[in-house]
């Protein structure tokens, strides 16, 4: 009798889950975009050709709660000093744009503070552009910069305001004469936390030597305010980032597995008080496809390792209002099929490095599509989060069969 109650229970508990996993339903059955194919390549495909990789970045969007500034202006809170030199030198941050931006580019170089003054430590990387809409907003700042026509106090920052970038032939453009400066001071607390598992923020590593690199010239996406920093020669900043994301690929990696890391992010320093108020809500979406065979028994398999980040706000993301399908991280580990108006299904799972005891993470799939004639499932990964000074994840992408380890 014993041995019988324990089998009923065994199977009502197996039923019961298997039951209450997620259904996304499919939305579109469309050709698969240039875009999402390029995700079907190997990582050092992508790794040696900027534009596809830059391409397959734009693909995903950033939002935050805050995402329109309402002050134009910012400068150094030294004292008095950086008052001072704000009102009657014009030294200080000038925002492009009111509402902010994301920029997608790869970076040719990178540099980070060796020590922290006051209380500035940044972690910058200096974006060119492949796509033409980033390459093209870059000259929106560069001709600002030019008719501002401010110098740097060093003789060896002057700029010749007759010359590239600031006069160009769009017949002929070297995209190298176009950079955007990307700023951000993360939080002192979490800085070595950071340097291990998610980014380079201690003098000693180059991004070749990251494990979440693999190159010194990554492609990467950022969100923040874009801004002319006029404390030097008014050249063009995305200062602060607050999204970043890139896609780990390196010329050594040939598989097809797909790691996105992404990372949320108060600015730390205290210049930048009306331009990144905390706590950080919003949410981004993460680029998925991969080859659908009909095979019953392949899944889709999400990992999430949640990496850097602090106090989640429970109620944090209401105003987002998201949508009642969402995957709390509370669990470990959450089933969900993709289901489509046939009948047909493909089953997946969504797997959390740790449970954490808080509604302020949700993540849900949406804009599904099913190209059955090249027999590929695309779509977005979904996270919202209200954390209130900085979030950072590795999400990794892959299939596999049910009843593989």
């Amino acid at each position: 009798m014993n041995k019988l109650f324990s089998v009923v229970l065994l199977t009502t508990i197996l039923l019961q889950t298997s039951l209450a996993q997620t259904a996304f339903k499919i939305s579109s059955h469309n050709e698969t975009p240039e875009a999402f194919n390029y995700l079907l390549l190997s990582n050092s495909d992508i790794s040696k050709n900027d534009t596809i990789n830059e391409k397959i970045l734009d693909l995903v969007n950033p939002i935050l709660l805050d995402s329109m500034i309402e002050q134009k202006r910012q400068h150094h809170k030294v004292f008095m000093v950086g008052w001072i030199i704000h009102a009657f030198g014009g030294y200080n941050w000038r925002a492009v744009s009111l509402e902010k931006e994301k920029f997608v580019g790869t970076a040719h170089r990178n540099s980070r503070s060796g020590k922290e003054e006051y209380t500035e430590y940044d972690i910058n990387f200096d974006l060119n552009f492949h796509l033409k809409k980033y390459l093209w907003r870059a000259f929106d700042a560069y001709d600002l910069q030019k008719k501002i026509h401010r110098q740097d106090i060093r003789p060896s920052h002057k700029r010749d305001y007759t010359l590239s970038p600031f006069v160009r032939d769009t017949y002929n453009i070297d995209i190298t004469n176009y950079r955007v400066h990307c700023e951000l001071t993360p939080d002192r607390r979490f800085r070595k936390q950071l340097h291990g598992v998610f980014y380079p923020t201690q003098p000693g590593m180059t991004l070749k030597d990251h494990p979440n690199f693999g190159t010194e010239n990554p492609s990467m996406g950022f969100y923040g305010t874009y801004c002319l920093d006029c404390n030097h020669s008014c050249h063009p900043e995305l200062h602060p980032y607050e999204w970043v994301w890139w896609l780990k690929a390196s010329d050594t990696d040939t598989s097809t597995e797909k790691t996105w890391l992404v990372g949320v992010f108060h600015e730390g320093s205290n210049r930048m008080k009306k331009w990144s108020v905390n706590p950080m809500t919003g949410s981004i979406s993460i680029p998925f496809a991969f080859n659908y065979t009909g095979d019953t028994t392949m899944m889709c398999l999400v990992k999430v390792d949640h990496l850097v980040y602090n106090k989640l706000h429970d109620a944090g993301l209401e105003p987002l209002k998201l949508p009642a399908l969402t995957v709390s991280a509370r669990e470990t580990s959450n089933p969900f099929e993709f289901t489509d108006s046939d009948s047909s299904s493909f089953q997946g799972r969504i797997e959390f490095s740790d449970g954490l005891p808080s509604t302020g993470l949700q993540y849900w799939f949406d804009e599904i599509n099913l190209d059955k004639q090249n027999k590929i499932v695309s779509g977005y990964l979904h996270m919202a989060v209200s954390a209130e000074d900085l979030y950072t994840t590795k999400i990794t992408f892959t299939t596999k069969h049910r009843n593989a380890d």
